[in-house]
């Protein structure tokens, strides 16, 4: 008896440690858990005024909340949680949350004020701008995946839409800083190193040191009606250090994302024959009961992008040099290599003070590319239309075996223009008998024709600074962006149905060299007078465009004339018929 009460006397004390040990370890958990709601006003220091859309957050959570148009917050945070206050171009106030009220007072963030913004032909501190300018620093593109300098606007410039209307490797995304504009065009007004650009999308972003974008119509008083659009400046990189080589690789790996769900065969037959438009008897004379094509699989794959950008940069007092060697290598998500661009670029910036009053400098960038496309953005060819509309009873290919009654008739001569396009090795493009449009098989599309498109672009500029007197900067600038643009075409005889067709091959080719000058002299002055800074400015500006224009083509070649792109008789025939503007 005394030895089981001794058992019971153990299990009642061991039951009791383990409560007070449960107790002990849920004390904090349910001081962890406490919350407390925090309210209050978020007011500006210098006007007193409230400040709308402060980003207020619990740190270490997501739990947070924006200021109302009073200034005004409300939160359930965990007791004694620290709150973080940040607002664009003000300090980050940091509180504890031990009170159920905790006002704020924001300052302006003094660093960034002072700092130094691009704006025309000269230069401001950002506390003296009164017009609206958004800037994009070099540092804000690193560690991005971003192959030209329209897309590093994207995000990171409030009120300015970029729009990429394309997938296309190499295409420059559309910059809209005020809309849409009734004038002709809507695109902005490019300055890269003071000299008026006509595209941007040459310019490696590694190359860039600071991007800055005029709003407002002040714009208009320096670079007048074609600032209608707002400006967009660019400053590229300058030397520094007692010599730095760098090396930067980016690989990235390309895939589409998302396409539109579309029926599959099953579905296809059920809502044509319901509607009318099908019957299942033409259905099965064609279908071979399995086929359920993906087109999305057939016309896309996984594809690479890799760049390479070598630099080279050194600076003192004296002056400075920074030179860039960027390779760039995209190949595009349609199946093969005919969506890729290619670009070699080189830039050399250079600076020389040969007296502390004279300096001398030179911006210059060297651009080639090599671009080849597929058929887009229409409703009348379209390859992403295609994948939509195309039918899923249609193979992608057929052999001469498997080939449905359709396409053997084309094959034996049922039609006038009987060519089947095939991949070289047999195997016949499915050319579907459910679906007569302009938008076919996507393998047809890319491979009925050809196109190769390739340039050679200088751009740079070369000026001198004269300080005659202190506070005064005279400047004299020259301007230049030559180019060379050519581009070949060859295009298939083939047969995919009665609205698309082409009975002969043919071949084009275009040649094009346009080159701008501009010449710029103005004076800079600025002096500052105890808490009040004088700037003036004046100046003059002539520039003048020119461009040599040359085409030409043949339609009604055929095979007897052995004329592929690789051949060079293939641009003998393309200038044959030349003409020049």
């Amino acid at each position: 008896m005394s030895k089981m009460r001794q058992v019971i006397e153990h299990n009642k004390c061991r039951r009791l440690l383990i409560s007070v040990f449960v107790m002990i370890l849920c004390i904090p958990l349910a001081f962890a858990q406490q919350k407390v709601k925090v309210t209050g006003r978020i007011v500006d220091q210098k006007t007193q005024e409230p400040l709308i859309g402060v980003s207020v957050v619990e740190r270490g959570s997501s739990n947070g909340i924006m200021s109302d148009l009073n200034g005004r917050y409300q939160l359930n945070v965990s007791k004694g949680a620290t709150l973080i206050f940040t607002y664009v171009g003000y300090q980050t106030v940091q509180k504890v949350a031990n009170t159920p009220i905790i006002n704020v007072v924001l300052a302006e963030d003094a660093k960034i004020l002072d700092e130094v913004v691009v704006v025309g032909y000269g230069v401001q501190k950002k506390s003296s701008l009164t017009g609206s300018v958004s800037q994009v620093k070099s540092e804000d593109m690193q560690a991005r995946t971003i192959t030209t300098a329209g897309q590093a606007l994207q995000g990171k410039t409030a009120g300015v839409e970029v729009l990429s209307a394309s997938a296309r490797p190499g295409s420059s995304p559309t910059i809209r800083i005020r809309g849409i504009s009734s004038n002709g065009s809507s695109d902005p007004l490019f300055v890269v190193d003071g000299r008026i650009a006509s595209d941007i999308g040459g310019i490696d972003p590694n190359d860039i040191e600071s991007m800055e974008v005029l709003k407002d119509a002040s714009s208009a008083a320096i670079y007048g009606s074609r600032a209608g659009n707002g400006v967009v400046l660019i400053t590229t990189k300058r030397g520094k250090g007692n010599g730095k080589i760098s090396y930067d690789f980016q690989l990235s790996s390309q895939s589409l994302n998302k396409v539109t769900k579309v029926m599959n065969a099953e579905q296809y037959i059920d809502y044509y024959v319901d509607a009318g438009k099908l019957t299942e008897t033409g259905v099965y004379k064609y279908w071979d009961g399995v086929t359920n094509t993906d087109w999305t699989k057939v016309a896309f794959e996984n594809s690479i992008m890799m760049r390479h950008n070598l630099t080279f940069q050194s600076g003192s007092d004296r002056g400075s040099v920074y030179t860039s060697l960027t390779y760039l290598d995209n190949n595009g998500m349609v199946v093969g290599n005919s969506d890729t661009y290619k670009r070699l670029t080189g830039m050399i910036n250079v600076d020389y003070n040969i007296k502390p009053w004279l300096e001398l400098g030179s911006n210059n960038q060297i651009e080639y590319y090599k671009v080849k496309t597929v058929s887009e953005g229409s409703e009348y060819g379209s390859l992403l239309l295609s994948v939509l509309q195309l039918d899923p009873l249609t193979k992608a290919t057929y052999t001469t075996n498997d080939m449905p009654e359709n396409m053997k008739t084309i094959l034996n001569g049922g039609s006038a223009y009987a060519t089947l396009l095939s991949d070289g090795n047999g195997n016949y493009y499915g050319v579907s008998p459910f679906v007569t449009s302009e938008n076919l098989n996507p393998l047809i599309m890319r491979d009925r024709s050809f196109t190769d498109n390739r340039g050679f672009n200088i751009n740079g500029s070369t000026f001198i600074n004269f300080k005659p007197i202190k506070g005064l900067v005279v400047t004299s600038r020259l301007g230049y962006r030559l180019a060379a643009t050519e581009s070949y075409g060859y295009s298939n005889d083939y047969w995919a149905n009665s609205l698309a067709h082409q009975k002969f091959m043919s071949v084009n080719s275009t040649a094009s060299t346009p080159s701008y000058f501009q010449w710029e002299n103005f004076a800079n002055y600025t002096r500052t007078f105890g808490k009040h800074t004088v700037t003036a400015m004046v100046g003059t500006h002539y520039s003048e465009s020119r461009s040599f224009y040359v085409t030409g083509s043949i339609t009604g070649a055929d095979d007897d004339l052995g004329v592929k792109q690789d051949d060079p008789l293939f641009y003998y025939f393309a200038y044959a018929t030349g003409s020049a503007t």
